[in-house]
């Protein structure tokens, strides 16, 4: 007999599992589908009047789909995280936002990888603005990120020395 007493929480973490499973397998699809492309005769060779080939033009396309993928997944994950994890709100926050900013990092520096063999050869003598451009957007996460990080340094230690040791705030009062 199935068992049709599903709560709201229940019902929205299994929406949220489902749409990072979509994207999580839309970025993986993307990337079998860039190698498939590889591989193909005369996606090497240059496009006429430029120093960049057919496989990198293409490679920047996917790497753009990819990286709006990680960012869509970027706060469903965060989502997730805070429905699965228990404990004080402040340090599932500070978790939730951890792993959400950490993806979007993740996401400018698939985009400074993926995007390099289409724009550093139209750059020639300027290559350096390229990897200038991508540190100035990974800066901001680096920092909010670290910032998140050591802000939740004791609340995380407080509650995993609470579980190890089966303590609790009110017992060390």
């Amino acid at each position: 007999m199935a068992d049709t007493n599903h709560t709201a929480p229940a019902s929205l973490e299994r929406e949220t599992v489902q749409s990072i499973t979509k994207l999580v397998l839309a970025a993986l699809s993307l990337l079998f589908v860039l190698y498939l492309v590889s591989v193909l005769p005369g996606v090497g060779r240059f496009v006429p009047g430029t120093s960049v080939t057919f496989a990198a033009v293409i490679g920047a396309v996917v790497t753009l789909a990819v990286v709006g993928l990680l960012l869509s997944l970027a706060p469903a994950l965060a989502e997730l995280v805070r429905s699965a994890f228990e404990g004080p709100d402040d340090v599932v926050d500070d978790v939730a936002s951890i792993v959400h900013l950490f993806v979007v990092l993740a996401a400018v520096l698939v985009a400074h990888r993926g995007l390099e063999p289409a724009f550093v050869g139209l750059l020639e003598g300027v290559t350096w603005v390229y990897d200038v451009v991508f540190l100035a957007l990974a800066l901001p996460p680096l920092a909010i990120l670290a910032a998140r990080l050591y802000v939740s340094l004791d609340p995380i230690s407080e509650l995993l020395a609470d579980r190890v040791t089966g303590s609790s705030a009110d017992e060390r009062d």
